[in-house]
Formats: C-alpha cells, sequence, structure tokens
C-alpha cells in the first residue's frame, strides 16, 4: 500500500483521485479544466483533512445525536449549513415521521441477594420505566431458546419479577431469529406485569454497557429493557443457573412522547451534467445513540461523505450523472430514515444507478459488497485494479445488511455498504466508548478518497452501470442468497414483495410518560 511509502499522510487522497479520472474518465482527462481540477485536488488534499474537521465539529461540539432529539435537530442543520459552503445544490431536509420520541433518563440497579453489589445497566431505547423510586425484585431465569414455552409455562408467575433472558438451549437458536422475537416476548412480558427485563446485548467490553433498539421497527415497549455489562451478566446467570435465589433492585426512568415526531434526512446534489435524471448516492447515518458521541457509528460516515462532496467539486467539472449525498437518521432505530426515504422516491428509483453507504466503524475499506448484483462484478473489479496502489480492495456479491444501503438493495436497486476493518467496532459502538480519540486521520482520509472515488467514478461512466432489478427479480435474488427468511422475521419482506401486508408491534406510552 502507498501508505508505506514516503509521502504526505494525503497523498493516497490526491493520488487515488487523478488515477481514476485519468484512468477512467476519458472523455474529460485530456481537457485543460479536468487538468486543473486534478491539480487543485492534490493543493487541497496535501494541505488538510477537512474530513476530520466536520467529525470533530460533530463529535466534540454537537455530541450524541439520538433520532428525534433536539441534537439531532442541531445537526441536521449542521448539515445543511456544510453541505451549502461546499457547493452542492438542491441542498434540502427531507422529514419523515416516527410514532414516537424517546428520552434517557437514569438507569441504575443493585444486587440484593445473595451480596450487595453495584451492577452496571444501560436502558435500551424506546423502551419504558420502572415506578418511580425504583423497586425491589426476585430475578427470574426466561430462555430465549424457547420464548413460545416460557410464556406459555411461566408468565403466570412474572408479575412484580425481573426477567433476565439468557440462550439456554444445547443447540441456541439463530440469535437474529431469537432477537426477532423479542417484541412479542416482552409485550408478554408487560401483559403479565413484569417488572423490568434484563437482556445482555452480548457486546464484548470491560464493564462497558450498551444500547440500541428493543426491536428492528418503529416500535415503543412499556416495560424497562436493560443491558447489562458483560461480566455481571455471566455473573447472575451463574447463579440463575445454580437455582440461587437472586434479587435486586432497580430505578430505570425515560420519556416518550405521546405522539409522532418528525425526522429529517439531509441531501445535497451536485447535478449531472449529461444525464441529470440518473442518480448515483453517497450516504451515511447522522443519527447516533447518545451513551457516547457518535464517532465510529456513524460520525465516521458522515465525515467522509462530506469530505467526498468536497474533493469531489473541487474538481470543478460535473460528472455525467448526479451524485447525491444523503445523510439518513433513523438507522439506529431499524433504518427508518432510508426505508423512508425510499417509499418517498419510489416513482424515482429506476434511475438510481446505486447507493454507496458508509457504516461500518473507523477502520480502513476493505470491500465492496455488490449485494448479489453480479451483473457489476466485471465493472467493480476493474475499479479495484485502478485503486488497488492505494487501497487492497475485494469485491464480491454478498450483502452487508441492516445498514442504510440495505434499504435500497430491498427495493432493486445495489445498495453497496463498504466492509472496512473494524475490530473495536463491536464493542465501542453503542456505548459511552464511541468517541473522537477512536478515528485515525488517515484511515478516514483514505477511505473518503475510496468512496469518493467509486461514487465518481460510476456517475462518470460513459455508460449507466446496469438497472434497478424488477420486484420478481429482487424477490427472486433475495430468495436465492438466503436473506428472505431474515427479512420475514423483522418485518421487512414486504419491502421488497410491497404485497406483504406490514405487521408493527408498538406499544402504549404509560400514564404520565411526558409529550416532548
Amino acid at each position: 500500500m502507498l501508505a508505506s511509502h514516503k509521502m504526505t499522510r494525503f497523498a493516497p487522497v490526491f493520488a487515488l483521485f487523478a488515477l481514476v479520472v485519468t484512468a477512467h474518465g476519458q472523455r474529460n482527462s485530456g481537457d485543460p479544466d479536468s487538468l486543473s481540477a486534478l491539480q487543485e485536488i492534490k493543493l487541497r488534499t496535501a494541505t488538510q483533512s477537512r474530513g476530520f474537521d466536520y467529525l470533530k465539529e460533530l463529535t466534540d461540539s454537537i455530541g450524541p445525536r439520538l433520532t428525534g432529539s433536539n441534537q439531532a435537530k442541531v445537526a441536521c442543520q449542521w448539515a445543511v449549513s456544510r453541505m451549502k459552503k461546499s457547493g452542492l445544490s438542491n441542498v434540502h431536509l427531507e422529514p419523515w415521521t416516527m410514532s414516537r420520541g424517546w428520552e434517557r433518563g437514569s438507569a441504575s440497579a443493585d444486587l440484593i441477594r445473595p451480596f450487595h453489589i453495584g451492577l452496571g445497566i444501560t436502558s435500551y431505547g424506546w423502551t419504558g420505566s420502572t415506578k418511580k423510586g425504583g423497586v425491589d425484585a426476585d430475578v427470574v431465569l426466561v430462555n430465549t431458546d424457547a420464548f413460545d414455552d416460557e410464556i406459555k409455562k411461566h408468565a403466570s408467575n412474572w408479575s412484580g419479577k425481573v426477567l433476565f433472558l439468557a440462550a439456554l438451549s444445547p443447540k441456541h437458536l439463530n440469535p437474529i431469529r431469537s432477537f426477532s422475537q423479542l417484541g412479542t416476548f416482552l409485550a408478554a412480558a408487560s401483559k403479565a406485569h413484569a417488572v423490568a427485563v434484563i437482556y445482555g446485548t452480548g457486546r464484548p467490553g470491560v464493564m462497558l454497557t450498551h444500547t440500541g433498539p428493543a426491536a428492528f421497527q418503529d416500535a415503543y415497549f412499556p416495560i424497562p429493557v436493560v443491558d447489562i455489562a458483560q461480566e455481571q451478566q455471566t455473573m447472575l446467570q451463574r447463579m440463575l443457573v445454580a437455582k440461587s435465589p437472586v434479587r435486586l433492585w432497580i430505578n430505570v426512568q425515560n420519556a416518550v412522547t405521546i405522539g409522532s415526531i418528525t425526522s429529517n434526512n439531509v441531501v445535497g446534489e451536485i447535478v449531472g451534467a449529461e444525464h441529470p435524471e440518473e442518480v448515483v448516492i453517497i450516504g451515511a447515518h447522522l443519527d447516533s445513540w447518545d451513551l457516547g458521541t457518535g464517532a465510529i457509528d456513524d460520525g465516521f460516515g458522515v465525515a467522509s461523505v462530506l469530505a467526498a462532496a468536497d474533493a469531489i467539486l473541487s474538481q470543478r467539472i460535473r460528472p455525467s450523472r448526479t451524485m447525491r449525498f444523503v445523510l439518513f437518521t433513523g438507522e439506529e432505530q431499524g433504518m427508518l430514515g432510508s426505508l423512508a426515504y425510499v417509499k418517498s422516491h419510489r416513482t424515482e428509483l429506476k434511475n438510481i444507478v446505486c447507493a454507496f453507504v458508509m457504516d461500518w466503524g473507523s477502520g480502513q475499506i476493505t470491500k465492496l459488497p455488490l449485494a448479489g448484483h453480479d451483473e457489476l462484478e466485471s465493472a467493480f473489479l476493474h475499479f479495484a485494479q485502478l485503486i488497488e496502489d492505494v487501497a487492497q480492495v475485494q469485491v464480491d456479491h454478498t450483502y452487508l445488511s441492516y445498514t442504510d444501503g440495505y434499504a435500497f438493495t430491498l427495493t432493486g436497486i445495489p445498495g453497496i455498504a463498504a466492509l472496512q476493518n473494524s475490530p473495536n467496532y463491536v464493542q465501542m459502538g453503542h456505548s459511552a466508548a464511541d468517541t473522537l480519540d477512536k478515528v485515525d486521520r488517515k484511515t478516514l482520509a483514505i477511505d473518503t478518497a475510496i468512496v469518493a472515488s467509486a461514487g465518481f467514478w460510476v456517475a462518470n461512466y460513459p455508460i449507466r452501470l446496469g438497472m434497478p432489478w424488477t420486484e420478481a427479480q429482487t424477490i427472486k435474488a433475495l430468495t436465492r442468497d438466503n436473506q428472505k427468511t431474515m427479512l420475514e422475521l423483522f418485518g421487512l419482506w414486504h419491502f421488497a414483495s410491497p404485497q406483504v401486508p406490514v405487521k408493527r408491534s408498538v406499544g402504549k406510552p404509560k400514564a404520565g410518560s411526558l409529550n416532548r
């Protein structure tokens, strides 16, 4: 890789752009304006890293950006301002509606029996509260590998209890299938008057707790659901499996709106010179969870998108097709913003060539998964060859599911979510450890160059690369590639097959919840 050569830390950026434009953009490469633009790229990328500056502003000035929060609104306005200042056209907000807003309060717990010790817990998003002041309660073990049996046999004994969820069968269920059943279980737990649910995320970390959604949909659950530090999770599980009496005190206080809220996706464009109706999307999600500042999930992606726009605009050459830069919200609650975007743009989908999405931590891009679109393989293998002196990027037909790119994949559009080598992503994401210090400036610059170059390369290709699949083709491919069952479990299959009715599992807020 060029990173090992004696170059400035931003050399990969201008080297990559020069390589892509001169090797591929034959229509423009000899044009004096094009040569001037390439020189400008070299000068700008060698002297500054706008991506890291953007990320620092976003994380250290605005901070966490929970969908529907005031900070999320500030972040949207910040993104609009940055896009306009960069020179993007048609910069605007695109609103979408979420059934409820949610605000984190406090969450604390102590083990009382068999001995006293403080417990590290964190509330899941869009879940409820205990009574004020907390409650003392016995803890009951629930097998997540047999939710249906647990509800039938034991729900009558759950009143006033804390339910501790754990996989207990010799052959565990697929964790995705188990998680997909969580919403139904929580509804039963609420009906049975359980006081709280402890459901460890399974993410590693030394006494780190994590947050996340309790269901992959726009849903609220009035029962409090909490994650617990992994070390204490295994301790409590040992006690419960050994049938030792376990009792704890737990106090969770959250707030939820009574009515719906409006969130926004942020959009800006470089309008195509020859085929402006054809669109290449470059995206990331602007929202984050609220324990940390969302630097790796997904501030890194946001910074890449904004810096990519800067780099392309600096060429002062409009690509043949429109490049649309989109920062989605609601991703952390189940791709809500990108699914809303796809729905509202349904009449335009036939003109979307592909969607590049950044959302896999802060590591270097190692793969561009084509989400089943093997018709793009030869073209993208050629692109990978063009950039191999800068980064070794694989190309295959796999899927990176449940990022905003996947929302496009479900409608037949190649949703290309870049896979990054981010070994700390699972541990740090959704936790208080998701902060700016986890991001390497040089890696951010290289990833920005890759995604910007890929987007520009497709947008300026002599012919359109591929066409969106028909509904029948999409259904066939998703079924062939083992995506259908997972999508059905999470209630998302209707996006690929619109005739399938939508199923929702949305609880009612507790009396006294705040109406924000």
